[in-house]
Parts: C-alpha cells; structure tokens; sequence
C-alpha cells in the first residue's frame, strides 16, 4: 500500500481468533473497525463508508453472503468473503459474479493480503470510472439546459440557432460564469 493513504476496514467476523487474525494482518495504513453480527455491520456501514469490508462467515445472525450483496452496491467499497473451503464453489460463483471477492478458509497472512490487495486495486479502478461517469454526466446536464436555453432564446427572442448559442457563450465569458448558470437563468427568465 502506498505510504500516507490511510484506508478504513471493516472486519465482520463472529470468531474472536478471526478478528485478531485479519487486524494483524492489516498494516498501517488500515484503521479496522471489528463488528460481530450483520446487523451491527450495516449500522456501522450507514454511518461510515470503508474502503473495504471483510465478512468472515458464517456469522451469528445470517451467514454473511446477504451483507455482501448490500456491502457490494455501496460506492467505492471493496468486499471480501471468506468461506470454509466445502462451501468455497457454491458460494464464489454467486458472490463473484456481483463483485465480491471470495476466499476459501482456512487462508494463510500471505493469501489473504494477496485478496485484500486484489480487492483494493479493484475498488481503485471503480472510483475512477465512478469519478469519471460523473463527470460525464455533469457535462450531459450542462448540454441539455443549454439546450433548452437555446430553444427559449430562439422562441422568445427569434435569435438563430448560432446567435444563442454565441448569446450563451458571451455571457458566461464575460460574467466569468458556467454556461450552466447561464442557461439556468435564462429558463428562469422565460420560462416564468
């Protein structure tokens, strides 16, 4: 892990020795958070959001695969499972599938910071592309209200597609404003 990037882990785990095993495996840059049961995981998780959780199953109150599925849909949060190795087919196939990375128990420090590793680069990848879908998507915004802003100059001021369109332009350059606020202000403007 890169040094100065603190991460936030979540241990579920239902087994004492469990705990203490994955928090030593954790380094540094990891501050672990323990919870026993699923139902105080999902608290946990709607008040904080983790880099990574790690669901040692089964757990007390469900088995652990239900938690996964929930962790899995939160944005930006790497999930792993570990699973007794007679389970480890019926349950990865599912779980993969989704995005939840599987390891089969019992597991070794060296296996399980390998997983932790593959499951972290994994979680980087995804905000990126979250981060950028965003930003494609804050763009998309801004072309339909200039859009429509347009529309409404040519309407109500019988402008042409290309004076609105330069009307727009030279608003936002000489206000030293987005054209989104522009665009904004002009719908409030005739759209009234």
């Amino acid at each position: 892990m890169a040094a100065g990037t603190e991460r936030r882990a979540l241990i579920v785990s239902s087994s004492e020795k469990g705990t203490e095993f994955f928090k030593k495996c954790l380094d540094e840059t990891f501050t672990a958070e323990e919870a026993t049961c699923c139902a105080e995981a999902r608290r946990r998780m709607d008040v904080k959001d983790y880099d990574v959780v790690v669901i040692n199953c089964p757990l007390k109150d469900e088995f652990g695969t239900e938690l996964a599925e929930e962790a899995v849909k939160r944005p930006c949060m790497g999930v792993m499972l570990l699973v007794k190795s007679d389970l480890y087919e019926s349950v990865s196939y599912g779980m993969e599938r989704i995005g939840v990375y599987c390891l089969s128990k019992p597991i070794s420090a060296q296996a399980f910071l390998h997983g932790l590793s593959f499951t972290i680069a994994t979680n980087e990848r995804l905000k990126g592309l979250i981060k950028k879908t965003e930003g494609i998507r804050e763009k998309m915004e801004e072309i339909k209200l200039v859009g429509r802003a347009k529309l409404l100059l040519i309407t109500k001021l019988s402008l042409s597609e290309n004076e609105a369109h330069r009307y727009i332009e030279k608003q936002a350059m000489d206000r030293c404003e987005k054209r989104k606020v522009i665009a904004l202000e002009i719908i409030k403007t005739y759209n009234a």
